[in-house]
């Protein structure tokens, strides 16, 4: 029987393992909470034969059993690549990417599927193990991954039909070198492509352009592109506050006049209909429209899913009213860039709550950004003494640290006037695994105490 070491026993480590015992394979499961410890594992490799380590993606590189694997020469490969090795070829991959949005434009994606009337499944960075997805070996036309820098490092194999980045802010530099690192990683999103297949490509991100224009990486993207922009040009585009996509995708909106539009190119739906509001939700359903387009998906299916769809848990969520004062949960905001679009979002008053892990990123654009529209931020988390470092250089004073979620809330049900016109945002701009298990649970506990202190 052949032998196989999985390493993190999370959701997708569990999904590997359940598949590889599947296929027959004695699997060992390697955890120093919930399974074999590291230091058990690394004599396992001297005595047995182990075919390959397949690694969660959140574990390092530089850990010292995998350091150990390599210099034994046992691949190690991704729970990402190890279902698809055993996915059912004919069912077509779309996989999204991206710093910000590539959870809410994954998991609308599938529910447009099936909106469609399409078999389609969700998997990868969005919750629910790939892995577990094949080994189920449900009949699917369509599965949507959302894939993370994390999925898509050591030359990746996925084979994606449809494939887009969604935006590129610097994000995760605890893990790469380099922010130009981690944002390469990401174009490994379209390196299995063939040209029967396409990619998806946002025309207004700065950064993915000077990657895609002046590093050239656009040569190595062999797939057929179709490119989407805010403004009149690509082929999915906006223009006076109305969605069109081209007759013919082969064709640009850059390339009409604006008198002859109307000849080249279909209205699909006016901005202002659209269910989720905001410029950054109107960018993620631009990758939808684009990808709908492609598989032939009806536009009045379309339309009707974007008028009608909601708002994701966690991201932007309105879930609590109390006299005028309305608290919004964005635990999804989980780097400076998504909190910024979450500010930018509301036009009342802002109450701020904000922190969490150090990333050993700048916050100097947040703190600008909430000097300019915020009106009180109250911190959490260990990157709470930086932060305040950087706001008190900004010149803004009207911040308290106030360590946890329960004493914010707690100050609030003392302290705060909800009979103002105002909102609470709780966008963290970071990870908090100082003190949560993941952004759901952040989310969940905020919901939960805010309910439960003031309702």
């Amino acid at each position: 029987m052949e032998k196989a070491v999985v390493f993190g026993a999370g959701l997708s480590g569990l999904g590997a393992k359940e598949l590889l015992e599947k296929k027959g394979y004695e699997v060992y499961l390697v955890d120093d909470k919930n399974g074999m410890p590291s230091s058990e594992a690394m004599e396992l490799l001297d005595k047995e034969k182990i075919e390959f380590i397949v690694k969660s993606p959140g574990i390092p590189w530089k850990v010292e059993l995998l350091v150990k694997a390599k210099d034994k020469n046992i691949k190690i490969i991704s729970e990402i690549d190890l279902a698809y090795k055993y996915m059912d070829k004919n069912i077509k991959v779309i996989s999204f990417t991206g710093t910000n949005g590539k959870t809410t434009t994954a998991t609308k994606m599938y529910e447009l599927l099936e909106y469609a009337g399409k078999k389609a499944r969700l998997a990868g960075n969005a919750g629910f193990s790939f892995a577990k997805l094949v080994a189920d070996e449900e009949e699917l036309e369509y599965i949507v991954l959302e894939l993370s820098s994390y999925q898509l490092e050591n030359n990746p194999q996925i084979h994606s039909h449809i494939a887009g980045i969604i935006n590129l802010t610097p994000d995760h530099l605890a893990r790469y070198d380099s922010v130009e690192e981690y944002y390469i990683t990401k174009f490994n999103i379209f390196s299995r492509q063939t040209e029967q297949d396409f990619a998806l490509i946002n025309l207004d991100d700065e950064v993915f352009k000077k990657l895609y224009d002046e590093k050239e990486l656009w040569k190595n993207i062999k797939s057929e592109k179709i490119y989407l922009s805010k403004e009149k040009k690509g082929n999915v585009f906006v223009m006076d506050g109305i969605v069109y996509t081209m007759k013919n995708l082969e064709k640009k909106a850059d390339e009409v006049k604006n008198e002859d539009i109307h000849e080249y190119a279909e209205a699909l739906i006016p901005v202002r209909e659209l269910s989720l509001k905001g410029s950054h939700n109107l960018e993620n359903m631009l990758f939808l429209i684009g990808a709908a387009k492609i598989l032939g998906i009806p536009d009045e299916k379309t339309v009707e899913f974007l008028k009608t769809t909601k708002a994701l848990e966690h991201r932007l969520e309105n879930f609590f009213i109390k006299g005028k004062t309305v608290f919004i949960n964005d635990s999804k905001g989980t780097n400076v860039e998504s909190t910024l679009k979450a500010i930018d979002s509301f036009d009342n008053s802002i109450i701020l709550i904000l922190g969490g892990d150090d990333k050993k990123i700048s916050n100097r654009e947040l703190v600008e950004r909430i000097k300019e529209r915020v009106d009180s931020v109250y911190l959490i988390g260990d990157n709470a003494p930086l932060l305040i470092k950087d706001m008190e250089e900004v010149g803004y004073k009207n911040y308290r640290n106030m360590e946890t979620l329960e004493n914010i809330l707690d100050y609030f049900k003392k302290n705060m006037d909800f009979s103002k016109e105002q909102t609470v945002l709780f966008s963290p701009a970071t990870s908090s695994f100082c003190q949560f298990k993941n952004f759901e649970h952040r989310g969940n506990v905020f919901k939960e105490l805010t309910v439960k202190v003031l309702g």
